[in-house]
C-alpha cells in the first residue's frame, strides 16, 4: 500500500511532471491529487484524503508558508515537502520553522527527493502507530465495565497505558503506577476487570499489532520487532493465541 500524495501548487504541470519520476513509487509514494489552494490541501488532509503534502512555490504565488500554518492552526501532522524555483532564505527559514520535512530548490535530483521523502515516511510512520495505539488502548478500555472497575480505576489505568506508549509494560512497571506491590495489583486488577493485567495487556498489544497491519504500511516481522517480541515466529504464535487468527490475515 502506497503513501498518497497531494501537490499543493498553482500549474498542472508540476502534478504531471512530479507524476512521472520513478522515485515516489520506488520510495512507495503515489500522486493522487492536485490542488492550487492551501485551504483545500489541508481540508483534504484532516479528512485522511492523502498521507503528503509536496508543494510548490512558484512566484508571484508563493504558498508554502501559508499552507504551513494552517496545518499547524488545524493541528495536523502531516509532512510536507516543499520545493521552489528559487532559492528564498526567509522563506525556507519560515517552513522548517513551521515542521516542513525539506525544502528543495529546483532543479530538484532524484536523490534529494529519495532523502526528503525517506523522512517524510517516518513521520508518517509515527503518526500510524500513535493512531492505532490509541485505537486499541481505548478499545481495550471499553471492554472494562465502569459499574465493576469504577471510574477512577479506569482514569488511572488510562493514564498508565498513555505514559507508557511505546514500551512493554510490566506487571511490576503497572503495579508501581498503582501504589501497589505486584501481588496486591494483580489480586486488584483482576477484581475490577475479570481478567489478569498479562492477559489485559496481551489482547491490547495483539489489537494494537492487527491494527498495524491492517494499514497496510507495515510487514508482519515490523510488527513484531515494535511489539518487542524476540521473533516474528513467537510474536506469529501469541497473536494467533490470543486473536484466533494469523497475523498475514490482518495485512493488507
Amino acid at each position: 500500500m502506497q503513501y498518497r500524495v497531494m501537490v499543493v501548487d498553482n500549474s498542472n504541470y508540476d502534478l504531471r511532471h512530479y507524476s512521472s519520476m520513478p522515485v515516489f513509487t520506488e520510495c512507495g509514494f503515489e500522486m493522487c491529487a492536485h490542488t492550487s489552494e492551501p485551504a483545500k490541501a489541508v481540508s483534504a488532509a484532516a479528512d485522511d484524503e492523502c498521507d503528503m503534502l509536496l508543494c510548490i512555490n512558484r512566484p508571484t504565488a508563493v504558498i508554502a508558508a501559508d499552507l504551513l500554518k494552517r496545518s499547524v492552526k488545524a493541528g495536523l501532522n502531516i509532512p510536507t515537502i516543499v520545493i521552489s524555483r528559487v532559492n528564498a532564505a526567509n522563506d525556507m527559514r519560515e517552513c522548517f520553522l513551521l515542521g516542513a520535512v525539506d525544502y528543495l530548490i529546483e532543479p530538484v535530483m532524484d536523490e534529494d527527493i529519495r532523502s526528503a521523502l525517506n523522512r517524510a515516511q517516518k513521520v508518517i510512520g509515527k503518526r500510524i502507530i500513535s493512531a492505532e495505539y490509541d485505537k486499541a488502548m481505548e478499545k481495550a478500555l471499553s471492554a472494562i465495565p465502569v459499574q465493576q472497575a469504577g471510574q477512577s480505576f479506569l482514569d488511572k489505568l488510562r493514564e498508565l497505558l498513555i505514559k507508557t506508549q511505546g514500551t512493554a509494560i510490566t506487571v511490576e512497571v503497572a503495579a508501581d503506577h498503582f501504589g501497589f506491590n505486584p501481588d496486591y495489583f494483580g489480586r486488584y486488577f483482576k477484581q475490577r476487570t475479570g481478567v489478569s493485567f498479562s492477559e489485559f495487556y496481551k489482547k491490547l498489544a495483539m489489537d494494537y499489532g492487527g491494527m498495524i497491519l491492517a494499514s497496510g504500511h507495515y510487514k508482519v516481522h515490523e510488527v513484531s520487532d515494535l511489539l518487542g517480541f524476540a521473533s516474528p515466529d513467537y510474536f506469529t504464535r501469541v497473536f494467533k493465541k490470543v486473536t484466533g487468527e494469523l497475523p498475514s490475515s490482518f495485512k493488507k
